[in-house]
């Protein structure tokens, strides 16, 4: 009888050896089932959806720089004088030649009085001067060098034509007039001053083409070349893009292993203004990929997962990506095809053969 018991006993200590290793094995096969399917419980999820593409993939390269006029004029104050009258503001846009502020034109407008004057008695000196050699003013070209150059010194002529272009030019430069047209900046002239008070009246910025420089590193020159097209994104408004071409490539490298580069963007609504902060993204284009949004990228159990849309149902497949830019990512197994359909939305809590609604 105890033989018996004990045959028991060995029996049952092998079924259930048998049994653990058997759950075991059903454990390891199940653990990716449910790591599938234990997010959510099953219920309908409105999502949006994207179709995988095979073509051009646009590689980028981001940068930070700051924009700059592309044409830039100080208007100075050439004579000193009391301003009198200004007559634009900051931000004001002007064509060339506009008056932008007086001087008191007194004293100058006495002073081209005075040289009018000196002018037209040198002049009539310098004939008398050429007479006396038997020569008119008419016949100047006929007269020796020799004999023409004692008679201009004598007379004072060529000295009173200079001071006259002076005075033509002081008398000119109380009127500020805009040298280029484009939009006033950094003002600082006030009427009832002294324009002796002030560096410059202002600057008059040329804003219809914006230039932009930004460093790239020296590794990425090859991506890098004059002519190719970039993007502008301002801090200020992130939601504008602005397109432009790189038109200059530094050919030096700094100490930090920076190149410059400088592109050229056009502002045709004024958006864009001097000094202001952009992000500068460079685009390559790099054929025969296949490309997903990165909106349809998820992380589970520490790998990459897109949920798909097969009939309505969401399944879950594994990916291993390659490249990717600020809005794609490349699909660089074969875990995807192109024409397939990818959730790009509301798939955060999808579990695998998660019943769905498409809504684009």
């Amino acid at each position: 009888m105890k033989t018996l018991i004990q045959g028991y006993l060995v029996i049952g200590l092998l079924s259930l050896g048998l049994s653990g290793c058997g759950s075991k094995a059903q454990s390891d096969n199940k653990e990716e089932e449910i790591a599938k399917k234990s997010f959510v419980e099953k219920q309908v999820v409105k999502v949006a959806t994207s179709m995988v593409r095979k073509g051009f993939f646009s590689r980028e390269l981001l940068s930070n720089g700051k924009l700059s006029a592309s044409q830039k004029a100080v208007v100075p104050f050439l004579v000193q004088d009391q301003i009198t009258a200004v007559h634009v503001n900051n931000g004001d846009r002007v064509n060339k030649g506009i008056l932008l502020a007086q001087l008191d034109p007194f004293v100058y407008e006495k002073r081209l009085e005075e040289a009018r004057n000196q002018y037209e008695k040198t002049r009539i000196d310098l004939e008398d001067q050429l007479l006396s050699y038997g020569y008119a003013m008419k016949d100047t070209a006929d007269a020796p060098d020799n004999i023409l150059k004692m008679c201009l010194i004598r007379s004072g002529y060529n000295q009173s034509r200079s001071n006259l272009e002076v005075a033509e030019r002081n008398f000119s430069q109380t009127r500020l007039v805009a040298p280029i047209a484009g939009v006033v900046a950094n003002l600082e002239a006030q009427t009832n001053n002294p324009s002796s008070n002030y560096k410059r009246c202002c600057e008059v910025l040329d804003d219809r083409k914006m230039q932009v420089e930004f460093p790239v590193l020296e590794g990425e020159m090859i991506m890098v070349e004059n002519g190719q097209k970039v993007e502008v994104i301002p801090f200020a408004f992130p939601s504008l893009t602005f397109i432009g071409s790189i038109t200059a490539v530094n050919p030096t490298v700094d100490v930090n292993g920076m190149v410059m580069i400088k592109a050229e963007i056009d502002n045709p609504q004024g958006k864009l203004i001097d000094g202001m902060n952009v992000k500068v993204l460079v685009k390559n284009e790099v054929p025969d990929c296949l490309i997903i949004p990165k909106t349809a990228l998820l992380y589970r159990q520490n790998r990459k997962v897109v949920f798909v849309n097969e009939n309505n149902i969401a399944k879950w497949i594994y990916v291993e990506t390659g490249q990717e830019n600020s809005s794609e990512v490349t699909i660089s197994d074969k875990s995807l095809a192109a024409g397939q359909e990818v959730i790009i939305s509301n798939n955060l809590n999808l579990a695998h053969e998660t019943p769905i609604i498409v809504n684009n």
